[in-house]
């Protein structure tokens, strides 16, 4: 495996700096409309053309990503809308070095970046602020999502390696006014409306979104309610105020949930039963489902000085909350028999999360040095809650996967009751990032970060008590080579700091009401990368090694699992995207990743040196998109996507196949009754292919005794009509 990475590596790197000599004209990417007697579509098809956009937070925000040492990539709201893109399920697929780690379906997940899932906090942003991945998100409210690959706790301050997931929500512009209406098979109807002006002293962006019907499976609930108010205020021609405000709701019942599967000693019990289709009724209950919701306020000022400093600091709200009736399915055998185990209302409570940044950005000379320098402190005081009524729960029947029925509902006991604040989380972090040009070719990028960690509990009868109290630096250092203005070759070393691991023991165990706390953990990362563009087509290679210490459970006295630090997991592999223009007419986006991820050190013999549970050693992912010469009104896509196979223990004795899904769409553009309108009708998953898309181990960060899989989502029909005033 490593050698064909190499191989790879050097192949691309070759590749890209060849063609690029070759080259000798370079038109930028922006996306171009045509307008004349009537609308036609972007001639560009999809504007993504990954080097010539900037990143968009933290103390590198603005800097072109051409000249960054990072993987970074951006999709557009052109190509969101394009995809009829409603969760980041509908996105993920498209960043070939990124996936979703279900936990109870696709709105329900964590993302992952080369093999490493990002943590409850910390690795997820909206416009720079903190904010909890593990619930639904609204693409509706959102201009574009970036992923930053690997460590970033120099910047950000202490962090899984999972990077950065970014995502930026749509501000006010000059008068645009957009209505529009999308369909979901199997009967899924929303609306929306986006309405935006600006004046000498405010702007506006309003967004509401409701949906409601039936979601792939008979008699499912599938709703969605959505609204957000941005208000800019411009105080002086330097200095602007922009406010947020937010409300999601999103209620589901009666779609397909997880599907655990036993293993003993590292084998599982039995091979995984082949997928089904998902929409099949009965692979989830009726009565099972969630109520997610989500509200947010925030508060940001920005500040230009002039054309060299810049600065920009601001406070956000983050309120949600988890209303499960939860149904997970346990096979009994490799028939697919399984039982179903039943929960009435958890008795959870909200987590409400306050997070703030403020950074200063300037650029100044010493010397012959040319110095682009970022300074910025951040952090979040994470509360969570608790409620005292435990929800009864227990095995209410089983069923068979080829066959599944539903169940009838036990009507269990309800947990919940009034809420107490039962502990808080904070990070505060302090970040310098300093780009030193040497001379027109090359550069140096240093970063480093300093974070505070803090953790309390508080028990039933108030008493507080100090988890942890810890601290630590971050490290990142680069190496840029620029031979010209359209190609860059860099070498990237960092070291990040993350909160140590946590574990509460399950009810049954002789430590039931224990929470076992880790000290803060570190990962490493080595990276070579290359950027070029080639034409109209932008290419960004990197060949990375990734490691950090992995804490799970195992086997102990008495037969007991222990939570403890047990090796660590190392991650290395090669990715490629690359976006633009292929002709004048045909436009891409796309990319793979070879990935090696392993279990180094492991406690138990059996696992040492094996595959992570549920990492493809392959993903690739191809869209491409046309516009149809001498009308500039019709537009074909076709998004290819590949996963390899997974294994599912932790010997990696039995695996889930690889899949190959295929999505068609088309696009009309012109206008009615003298407005600009579109309309789209896509196909996900065309030839309807049955397969496992996601697994979480039992122990979430890798290795255990169990494996948790979820179905991908049968062939889904979706529309939408789009008129602009």
């Amino acid at each position: 495996m490593r050698n064909h990475i190499s191989i790879a590596a050097c192949a691309s790197l070759f590749a890209c700096t060849a063609l690029n000599l070759a080259a000798t004209e370079t038109v930028k990417l922006d996306a171009v409309e045509v307008r004349g007697g009537s609308y036609s579509v972007s001639q560009s098809g999809i504007d993504e053309g990954i080097l010539n956009k900037e990143a968009v937070s933290g103390p590198l925000a603005g800097k072109k990503i051409q000249n960054m040492p990072y993987q970074i990539n951006t999709l557009t709201r052109e190509l969101m809308d394009n995809q009829i893109a409603q969760q980041p399920a509908d996105l993920i697929k498209f960043f070939p070095s990124a996936q979703l780690q279900y936990r109870f379906g696709p709105e329900i997940a964590r993302p992952e970046t080369r093999g490493f899932q990002a943590g409850v906090v910390g690795n997820m942003l909206w416009d720079g602020f903190y904010v909890m991945p593990m619930i639904s998100i609204p693409m509706v409210a959102f201009e574009t999502m970036q992923v930053q690959n690997g460590l970033a706790g120099s910047l950000y301050g202490g962090q899984s390696p999972s990077d950065i997931f970014n995502y930026i929500r749509k501000r006010p512009v000059p008068s645009q006014h957009i209505i529009f209406a999308d369909y979901v098979s199997r009967g899924h109807l929303g609306w929306g409306l986006d309405t935006s002006d600006k004046f000498e002293k405010v702007g506006y962006r309003g967004v509401v979104y409701y949906g409601d019907g039936q979601r792939q499976v008979k008699d499912s609930v599938y709703r969605r309610k959505f609204a957000s108010l941005g208000l800019d205020f411009y105080l002086t021609d330097a200095l602007t105020l922009e406010t947020n405000y937010s409300y999601f709701e999103h209620d589901m019942y009666g779609l397909a949930t997880s599907f655990n599967v036993g293993s003993r000693n590292g084998v599982l019990n039995f091979d995984v039963p082949s997928p089904v289709k998902s929409n099949k009724k009965g692979l989830g209950q009726p009565f099972a489902g969630s109520i997610l919701t989500v509200k947010t306020a925030s508060a940001k000022l920005k500040y230009e000085l002039n054309d060299d400093w810049n600065f920009e600091g601001g406070y956000h709200w983050y309120w949600s909350n988890r209303n499960m009736n939860t149904a997970r399915n346990t096979f009994i055998n490799a028939n697919g028999d399984y039982r179903v185990n039943y929960s009435e209302k958890d008795g959870g409570g909200p987590s409400d999360l306050r997070s703030y940044f403020a950074k200063a950005l300037g650029k100044f000379e010493t010397g012959f040095l040319k110095h682009d320098f970022g300074i910025a402190a951040n952090g979040f005081h994470w509360m969570s809650y608790s409620r005292p009524n435990r929800a009864q729960s227990g095995n209410i029947g089983t069923s068979n996967i080829y066959n599944p029925s539903p169940l009838a509902n036990p009507n269990f006991r309800q947990g919940g009751g009034a809420k107490r604040k039962s502990g808080s989380s904070d990070m505060n972090n302090v970040s310098i990032a300093d780009e030193i040009a040497f001379s027109e070719h090359f550069s140096t990028l240093l970063s480093v970060s300093k974070s505070w960690f803090k953790s309390e509990s508080i028990s039933a009868a108030g008493v507080k008590k100090k988890n942890y109290s810890k601290d630590g630096n971050s490290y990142a250092a680069s190496l840029i080579y620029k031979p010209n203005e359209d190609i860059s070759f860099y070498v990237t070393y960092a070291d990040s700091i993350n909160v140590g691991y946590s574990y509460s023991y399950p009810v049954g165990h002789p430590k039931y009401g224990e929470t076992v706390y880790l000290d803060p953990t570190r990962s490493k990362q080595y990276e070579i990368g290359a950027k070029a563009r080639i034409g109209e087509t932008d290419v960004s290679t990197a060949l990375f090694r990734i490691e950090r210490p992995i804490a799970y459970e195992s086997v102990g006295a008495g037969g007991y699992t222990e939570f403890s630090e047990q090796g660590k997991q190392v991650n290395q592999g090669f990715e490629m995207t690359a976006g633009g223009k292929l002709t004048e007419n045909l436009s891409t986006f796309g990319g793979f990743m070879l990935l090696d991820a392993r279990l180094k050190q492991a406690k138990n013999a059996y696992a040492e040196n094996k595959f992570m549970i549920g990492q493809p050693k392959f993903r690739a992912n191809l869209l491409l998109d046309y516009t149809v010469p001498n009308t500039n009104k019709f537009a074909f896509s076709t998004n290819f996507h590949y996963s390899g196979k997974q294994y599912v223990d932790e010997t990696n004795t039995h695996d889930v196949g690889g899949y190959f899904l295929t999505d068609v769409g088309v696009r009309y553009s012109t206008k009615a009754i003298g407005k600009e309108t579109t309309l789209r009708f896509n196909v996900n998953n065309v030839f309807d292919k049955k397969h496992w898309v996601s697994m979480m181990p039992g122990s979430v960060d890798g290795m255990s005794n169990n494996t948790m899989l979820f179905l991908g989502q049968s062939r889904t029909f979706m529309l939408s009509a789009q008129v602009k005033f």
